[in-house]
């Protein structure tokens, strides 16, 4: 195994363990109200994030080589986002938890879109490993933590979030966007399984935040939460079906992961929330219906565009 090779699953490592520190913080926030700098979930990004450009850096010095350049370049990004972090505050104040600007300030969204970024470079470099186990497992780890980063972007349009800024319209959203990662996965890495590892790793990332308990000193809109085992469910069942129907056309896997997430996490949800935050039929099936339709969307998308750029590096 060459050093190029070893650095980038160190970088994949890394980040992986900073989104983890993320989701970690996330919780922190909701558990304990807003921390100080020193926080254990902070300490644990800082040093992810530290080892991660050292790397990429260390890389692209060592090799010289373009690819090793754009990443140490993209990797740069995440850490720069903190002074226009501070800056924003500065001008415009700390954005309250209630706020879906906690999630979509600028230098939160460069910020995601930097780690994102980060995650695609770095499974495009993996492709070429030549450990078939370790390329499966790290490409499976960069594809689930873009995902989760992807979500958590959108999540203020989650229909049983705490905003649900545009309804149960909002539940395509998160289904098309699970589509499109399970697709890639299975398009792109190509072994059976592909989309069944990836969302087994993004659950568990998201299993931190099963059982949300807020602090009372966070202000932010009551809502209930799916059980844990529901949230599984909706992720791994569409997951494992269209792996095994992993020759059908790209248009039908997109549905099915559509109509599956959407029907298990809001056919379902409703019946284990207290009653003020259940929901009508007439909103459990706008769910299910925009979620297959993403589902078929990106699943025709991915039809469409997947020949023209099956010879591009992702």
């Amino acid at each position: 195994m060459t050093m190029r090779y070893s650095l980038i699953r160190l970088i994949t490592i890394a980040l992986f363990s900073a989104v983890l520190a993320g989701t970690w913080d996330v919780w922190w926030h909701g558990a304990l109200g807003r921390e100080t700098f020193w926080s254990p979930p902070h300490l644990m990004l800082y040093a992810s994030v530290i080892v991660a450009i050292a790397a990429g850096f260390y890389g692209w010095w060592k090799t010289r080589e373009q690819s090793m350049k754009w990443l140490a370049i993209v990797l740069f990004l995440i850490p720069a986002s903190a002074p226009f972090d501070e800056l924003w505050h500065r001008i415009f104040g700390v954005e309250p938890v209630n706020s879906p600007l906690i999630i979509w300030s600028p230098p939160h969204v460069i910020l995601a879109l930097a780690l994102i970024g980060s995650f695609l470079f770095l499974f495009a470099h993996l492709r070429n490993d030549k450990d078939i186990v370790a390329r499966h497992i790290l490409q499976s780890v960069a594809l689930a933590s873009a995902l989760s980063l992807a979500l958590f972007l959108v999540s203020p349009l989650e229909p049983i979030g705490p905003y649900h800024l545009i309804g149960f319209a909002g539940a395509g959203i998160g289904s098309g966007i699970i589509a499109a990662g399970f697709l890639f996965a299975q398009e792109r890495m190509r072994h059976f399984g592909s989309a069944s590892s990836v969302a087994g790793i993004f659950m568990l990332q998201a299993a931190m935040n099963f059982s949300e308990k807020l602090s009372p000193a966070v202000n932010i809109q009551p809502h209930d939460h799916p059980p844990g085992w529901l949230m599984i469910f909706s992720c791994l069942a569409p997951a494992a079906l269209t792996d095994l129907l992993r020759e059908k056309p790209l248009w039908l896997r997109g549905g099915i992961v559509g109509l599956l997430h959407g029907g298990l996490l809001y056919g379902f949800s409703s019946r284990f929330f207290e009653s003020q935050f259940q929901y009508s039929t007439q909103d459990m099936w706008t769910a299910i219906g925009v979620s297959l339709f993403a589902g078929l969307l990106t699943g025709s998308l991915f039809s469409l565009f997947h020949r023209s750029y099956s010879h591009y590096s992702l």
